[in-house]
């Protein structure tokens, strides 16, 4: 029988984090590894649709978390994912977190789990990020083999839509740095 991704992931983050105390981390890549391969190969051809339905189960928690989603991606490749764009709308309480975090235990939604556990630890790493010239934007949180929460900042003087927009403004800038020829 067929192993499903919230399974697949599951045994990956057990083989990573090491399922003993005596655990080696040597141990636990090559365990998470076989645990990627295995799982890939038991992934059958709707794999796509299963990571939409996914997702599709994640989303109200993620909005019960306080976040809005404002935009999906989706990345087709040996491994498809989802990418979603998130803002933070409402940030909870402590205690209104937590009790967010049991309801979805007992429900024993591991993956739901390790979702917004990561979003919650997510938001509160922000705060302690600064960098002079860029604000934060958003989070992304990409679902796949391995999710992944990334945070997204923008440079203060920017207020453009693509990444090319800034390349192309700053294109006289490099010339100008280029000895004469």
């Amino acid at each position: 029988m067929a192993k499903n991704l919230p399974e697949i992931f599951e045994e990956m983050r057990q083989a990573l984090l090491g399922r003993r105390p005596d655990h080696k981390w040597g141990a636990s890549a090559g365990e998470a590894a076989s645990a990627a391969v295995g799982g890939l190969k038991g992934l059958g051809g709707d794999t796509l649709t299963k990571t939409a339905e996914h997702f599709n189960e994640i989303s109200p928690y993620i909005e019960q978390a306080g976040f809005e989603v404002i935009e999906i991606e989706v990345g087709l490749g040996l491994s498809p994912k989802v990418v979603a764009h998130l803002v933070l709308n409402e940030l909870l309480e402590p205690e209104e977190q937590q009790a967010l975090l049991d309801e979805i235990q007992t429900q024993n939604k591991t993956l739901t789990y390790t979702v917004v556990n990561s979003l919650f630890k997510t938001t509160e790493a922000r705060r302690k990020l600064n960098f002079k010239r860029f604000h934060f934007t958003h989070i992304e949180l990409e679902l796949s083999i391995l999710p992944t929460v990334v945070l997204k900042f923008r440079r203060n003087d920017y207020d453009g839509d693509d990444v090319s927009d800034v390349l192309s403004a700053n294109e006289g800038e490099a010339d100008s740095l280029l000895p004469e020829t």
